[in-house]
């Protein structure tokens, strides 16, 4: 068995402890239905116009979707589904931390939890 210790300074403390990974049932809890969130993808993906920037909510949502619906693949068998989530859990953690390494769709479950309760 080892320790791992962090050497800073007293005033940065909180910075090093380990962001908390909610569970998928704790960050979909309160999610809109999978059927739902598909609906809202191809509506606003319908509405914009050739080459417009899509803000970070429109990725956070969608690699949420991915996620849940990689979550209904057979969990023994990652396959096109389970891909297609990685990618844009990636795309998300890129876009808001270049460089930082970490469970991808960790991160998009517990950024879109945060989303829908930011007390967390």
């Amino acid at each position: 068995m080892f320790e791992i210790r962090a050497i800073c300074d007293p005033d940065d403390t909180d910075r090093p402890t380990p962001a908390a990974w909610p569970t998928p049932e704790q960050a979909y809890a309160k999610a809109p239905s999978i059927l739902d969130e598909i609906g809202w993808t191809a509506r606003t993906l319908a509405a914009l116009k050739c080459f417009t920037e899509l803000g970070r909510d429109f990725y956070l949502r969608k690699a949420a979707l991915l996620d849940r619906i990689a979550l209904l693949d057979e969990p023994d068998t990652p396959g096109d589904v389970t891909e297609t989530a990685v990618a844009a859990a990636l795309y998300l953690l890129d876009l808001d931390q270049p460089g930082v390494i970490c469970d991808p769709r960790a991160y998009v479950r517990q950024q879109y939890a945060r989303s829908l309760s930011p007390d967390l």
